[in-house]
């Protein structure tokens, strides 16, 4: 504990008066010591003052350095890139261009070959080859995507001399192929479409044939169907739908208007017959003939008249011909 500066000052000023006046009424000294000591036991009870708390001064904590972490050491396993190999496919005509970056790790036991890098592509690119050559060349994007979950698997070589796999997996078409193909396409398309035109074309001239005009009434009956209501027109080209229903089934035509009275042109055949038998009854006409009044002879009976030839034009035109 300690006492403020005038608490003191104030002490020794009340000491030295009780002093003198000791001296001064004459009072013994050893009253004058006891009365001084226990003013100073009052004044020291009474002024008795906490000391007043100091404020903290807090410091600031300095900045914590937060020191940088070293980047771990990490050596990534030994890598080679291959870039345009050709690879088959399933269609003979065709190549994939294969690219990757081939990666490996050694493995402990067993033989080390000089070039391990050469060993990790050689068995990679193998077994690029068994997987392109049963993949189509027009399924250029899921080829691309399989092959590379399929090659990203490590897996060792034929001798277990390293594990090998691929990341960055590319597969494409050359652009010459890949023209080639979409060509190839286009006829495709074309040579489908030329076929079904002319499937439908068949089917049409066989309904026509077959069901349309395999008689002169289905053909009626057709039309009839299409106008219908329409007799009237119908029945003025029952012979045109007659017509058509024999030139559809490769049969002569049956005409029923004048043409169908006049005679067949008749052969020549036909013609020699004629002839003859007009000879013949000529013949017979001179024989049974008699003079008349004027010394002319007659026919003796009206059965004896010369008949009219029955081809007579035809064989006149015959033998002008």
């Amino acid at each position: 504990m300690k006492l403020h500066r005038n608490s003191l000052l104030t002490a020794a000023a009340i000491v030295l008066v009780l002093y003198l006046v000791s001296l001064v009424i004459g009072l013994p000294g050893w009253s004058a010591v006891v009365l001084t000591v226990v003013l100073l036991v009052l004044l020291a009870v009474v002024w008795k003052q906490p000391d007043e708390p100091r404020p903290v001064v807090t410091k600031p904590a300095p900045p914590s350095v937060v020191l940088p972490e070293p980047d771990p050491v990490f050596t990534g396993p030994p890598s080679r890139t291959v870039s345009d190999v050709r690879l088959p496919s399933a269609s003979p005509d065709f190549q994939f261009s294969f690219s990757a970056v081939v990666q490996w790790s050694t493995v402990l036991s067993g033989s080390r070959h000089a070039d391990l890098g050469a060993v990790a592509v050689d068995a990679l690119l193998e077994r690029a080859r068994s997987l392109t050559a049963r993949q189509q060349v027009t399924e250029e994007s899921l080829n691309q995507h399989r092959l590379a979950a399929l090659l990203g698997e490590p897996a060792l070589d034929e001798k277990g001399q390293v594990r090998s796999w691929a990341t960055e997996v590319r597969l494409r078409l050359p652009d010459a192929d890949q023209k080639h193909l979409l060509h190839l396409a286009a006829l495709h398309r074309r040579e489908q479409t030329t076929l079904l035109e002319r499937r439908m074309e068949q089917d049409k001239r066989a309904y026509l044939k077959d069901d349309v005009f395999a008689t002169p009434g289905s053909a009626a009956v057709w039309w009839l169907v299409n106008h219908p209501g329409d007799v009237e027109t119908a029945l003025g080209l029952l012979d045109t739908l007659a017509e058509l229903s024999a030139a559809a089934n490769d049969l002569p035509i049956r005409r029923t208007s004048a043409e169908e009275i006049e005679r067949q042109r008749p052969t020549r055949a036909e013609l020699a017959f004629s002839a003859a038998v007009d000879d013949l009854t000529d013949l017979d006409d001179s024989d049974g003939t008699e003079p008349d009044q004027n010394g002319k002879q007659g026919p003796t009976d009206e059965s004896h008249q010369r008949p009219v030839p029955r081809h007579a034009p035809y064989r006149e035109q015959f033998y002008s011909e």
